[in-house]
């Protein structure tokens, strides 16, 4: 096993401040800090694993990273983010871990979180499960079942049979996956996987079909060549496959979904449900030790609406028969009045040692010197659940148990008051323990320290991924002075900056309000007077995505957002939006370049509140909405060089129905806007590009709207003239989500797509190609690389930023060795 060790970074760096109340006590002089290095490394000359790993690091981010080669793509970014779960240990190996982010990537290590790889397999990843006899087989599943016989390089579809799959199907507004089959079989998830602990050719799938009310079980005796369904349970959501050993009952199985504990017989298919102590399920686990019989767990308790009577921790002996509350101590420590009990996450047993236990808990309501305060973090018992004791504690300001260690995250954010969404337990040493969330550690030593896996913190204050980058990203901006200067906007996170070209990265938040810190849609470089831009802040990120009108963000008292201006490179910003209203949600802006450089005129978007110009450098700002429908989703706009504005007005959504987007065209700066006429049927315009050669030549990039289950009025459009007419360039029902042209060759048109593809034409959209090697689901913005001729950033809904060579990688392997790409895209025509 590869010992890791973390170290915290105490340098002082110019650029960023960490949280305002811990910021004295981490700044250091750089002698200091080199002096520490140094002596840290030498006094643990003993450690050489560790010793090298750091000498590796700095190694590695001083030059593997600094140009990536023509033959490949890479994630681009300061590591983590994102929401992980499925947090799963090998059996075999406590180094080697998997975990998927709820934005459709999912990540491996095989060296305890030293480095990462990344996989795709078309959607987001439901499932994971170890062959326990094959220490190099694992199993993945979502809208299909995946094998993977090499720790995940490689991955093989065996449900459904690839034979019989007709299509590739992405449907509603975030590309939903699914397959579809000659024999029409249902659909579906696959939620849970269980193989065989003693016959590995025997596997159980659990199903769950859209809208239905119960879980398919299905099980092959045959290592996935064949399957059988075995029967339907009552449920909503699978949780988890018990095999016989573990239910002690052999020629039975036990699935649990969130509603039922059921026993099925696998000769008949006879369901025997038992009687539950609570009524909604969140999680099970369980195991079965060396001599003694199997141990069954139930979690209950998280939502707002917590009680005591569908609560806890539940332990089973016998199979599920029955159930004993192993709670004890859980509930919370507040005596002084009515509180909702803490809020159970995520339970996991060391399943060949199930009497050890780790439990991700929230909420957990502390008697301070008598004052109510809230704690979070990972509790664990050693005795099967009878008690419990903290292993990591925290509350909303520090880690109360002062035992892990940090990265950029916790100095930008703190590290208090993180629970993990999943906890992975090794089934073979029950002293290691990941826990995987927005932050992500590992214990080895039972918890009682806890090392942050996400990224190398470097000597100079800066950070550097390990390889699991999962949140979402709107553009890559180049600073006009300094060729190494490169800004990534995300969201979630801000912004973050680099200044030797992606090697290493520092936050870019200090001087931004705290209530604006979430998401940056867009920066703009002044490219006449060096260390100026500006850009668009708010609280409401994942825009234009329909669920943010269900999240309740966009209603007023809730949004917030305004323009900030940076003098300094983005090494510190300051408020720059009076006239603004403070609840605009700000997602783009634009400079006019030929304006004057002491009084640049500016103009910026408010989504739902319209556009916003400026004539002073940002310093004032007016409305400029004359002639705007109802609809002020003021997404993006495109400035040509004559002068003309054009303004997308992105689709919305009120009271469940549908509000169309639309096109606007300025020709006399935003005070007047006329609606261009889109296609019929064209609602969701995303982004507009021009060919530099000829800006009356422009590119609009399309979302589809779902008719009955399929997909119309997307792709890419082109106009010749300006947009009095339209012509479909890339098919009607894909998810283009915005367009690039090269400026050194305007004729080649990049898209990148929702769709695990982006696509580039030669001929001006006549044609296309799909540039193999890069293979996300959730595309965002094709942007050239303007130091790296053929080379191409391709931001991501959820993947950070990709870098690789705008030829794509001809014959590169994708991770999946049978799958037909004719399943989605075909021939690539413009039909819609």
């Amino acid at each position: 096993m590869i010992l890791f060790l973390g170290y915290r970074t105490y340098l002082c760096y110019p650029h960023y401040t960490k949280l305002e109340s811990k910021q004295v006590l981490k700044q250091l002089s750089v002698f200091t800090h080199v002096a520490w290095i140094m002596l840290a490394v030498t006094s643990l000359a003993g450690c050489s694993d560790y010793s090298a790993n750091f000498a590796n690091a700095v190694e590695k981010h001083g030059t593997a990273a600094e140009k990536t080669s023509a033959a490949t793509w890479r994630t681009v970014g300061p590591g983590g983010a994102g929401a992980m779960f499925e947090a799963t240990v090998s059996p075999h190996d406590p180094d080697v871990f998997f975990m998927r982010c709820d934005m459709t990537g999912a990540y491996v290590t095989e060296d305890g979180g030293a480095s990462w790889r990344t996989f795709n397999l078309r959607t987001v990843v439901r499932a994971l499960e170890f062959d326990p006899l094959d220490p190099n087989t694992i199993y993945a599943s979502n809208s299909g079942l995946y094998v993977s016989h090499d720790l995940g390089h490689r991955w093989r579809l065996l449900y459904p049979d690839p034979a019989n799959i007709t299509a590739e199907k992405m449907v509603g507004d975030e590309a939903g996956h699914s397959l579809v089959t000659v024999d029409g079989m249902p659909g579906g998830a696959i939620e849970r996987i269980c193989v065989d602990p003693v016959d590995n050719g025997r596997i159980y799938i659990a199903v769950v079909p859209p809208g239905a009310d119960s879980v398919r079980l299905m099980a092959s005796t045959d290592k996935g060549a064949s399957w059988r369904t075995l029967a339907n349970v009552m449920g909503r959501k699978a949780l988890e496959i018990f095999s016989p050993r573990v239910t002690g009952a052999p020629g039975r199985v036990a699935l649990v979904t969130d509603r039922a504990f059921a026993a099925v017989d696998l000769a008949d298919g006879a369901v025997e449900y038992s009687e539950l102590p609570i009524k909604t399920i969140r999680e099970a686990t369980g195991g079965a030790g060396g001599g003694g019989g199997g141990v069954i767990y139930l979690l209950a308790g998280y939502g707002q609406r917590r009680s005591l009577d569908d609560w806890g921790v539940f332990r089973s002996d016998d199979g599920g028969e029955s159930w004993q509350r192993r709670s004890s101590g859980l509930e919370g420590e507040w005596s002084g009045g009515d509180t909702a009990p803490a809020s159970l996450i995520s339970l996991d047993a060391s399943a060949a040692h199930p009497e050890t236990l780790y439990l991700s808990i929230g909420e957990f309501p502390a008697d301070v010197d008598g004052k109510l305060e809230y704690h979070a973090g990972i509790m664990k018992s050693s005795n099967g659940g009878r008690d419990w004791q903290w292993v990591y504690r925290a509350n909303s300001e520090v880690v109360l148990s002062a035992n892990s260690s940090e990265y950029w995250r916790d100095w930008s954010y703190g590290t208090g008051d993180w629970s993990p969404w999943s906890v992975g337990v090794s089934p073979s040493d029950p002293d290691v323990c990941y826990g995987a969330g927005t932050r992500n550690l590992r214990t080895v030593d039972g918890g009682a320290q806890w090392r942050q896996i996400v990224s190398d913190n470097l000597p100079d204050g800066s950070s550097a991924t390990r390889g699991t980058e999962g949140t979402t990203t709107y553009g890559v901006h180049f600073d006009p002075f300094d060729d190494e200067h490169l800004l990534i906007s995300y969201t979630d996170l801000g912004a973050y900056h680099s200044f030797n070209r992606g090697k290493s990265w520092y936050h870019t938040i200090k001087g931004i309000p705290v209530e604006w810190r979430n998401t940056c849609y867009w920066v703009e470089f002044d490219p006449e007077v060096e260390g100026l831009l500006w850009g668009a802040w708010t609280n409401v990120h994942d825009l234009p995505r329909s669920k943010m009108y269900r999240s309740g963000n966009l209603v007023n008292g809730r949004k917030k957002g305004g323009v900030a201006v940076s003098h300094d490179s983005g090494r510190s910003w300051e408020k720059s939006n009076s006239g603004i209203p403070p609840a605009t949600v700000c997602t783009h802006i634009v400079l006019d370049k030929n304006s004057p450089a002491d009084s640049r005129t500016l103009y910026v978007c408010g989504y739902g509140s319209g556009v916003f110009k400026s004539v002073d450098g940002g310093r004032s700002w007016n409305s400029a909405d004359n002639g705007l429908g109802a609809n002020r989703n003021a997404w993006r706009i495109t400035l040509l060089p004559s002068g003309t504005l054009y303004l997308i007005v992105a689709r919305g959504y009120e009271d469940g129905r549908v509000v169309d987007g639309a096109l606007y065209r300025s020709d006399d700066g935003a005070e007047s806007w006329r609606l261009v006429a889109l296609p019929d049927g064209v609602n969701a315009p995303n982004d507009l590009v021009f060919d530099p050669s000829d800006p009356r030549r422009m590119y609009l990039s399309c979302w589809p709207s779902e008719r009955e289950q399929s997909e119309r009025h997307g792709g890419l459009l082109r106009t010749e003239d300006g947009g009095e007419s339209w012509e479909r360039v890339f098919d009607g029902d894909a998810y283009v989500y915005a367009a690039a042209t090269d400026p050194d060759n305007p004729s080649t048109v990049f898209i990148a797509t929702f769709e695990s593809a982006a696509f580039r034409s030669d001929d001006r959209g006549e044609s296309w190609r799909r540039l193999e090697g890069y293979n996300f689901k959730w595309g965002h913005r094709p942007v050239p690389d303007p130091h790296n001729p053929g080379m191409l950033y391709i931001t991501t809904f959820g993947g950070s930023v990709f870098h690789g060579p705008d030829q794509g990688v001809p014959g590169a392997f994708e991770g999946i060795e049978n799958w037909e790409e004719s399943w989605r895209w075909h021939g690539l025509t413009a039909a819609d």
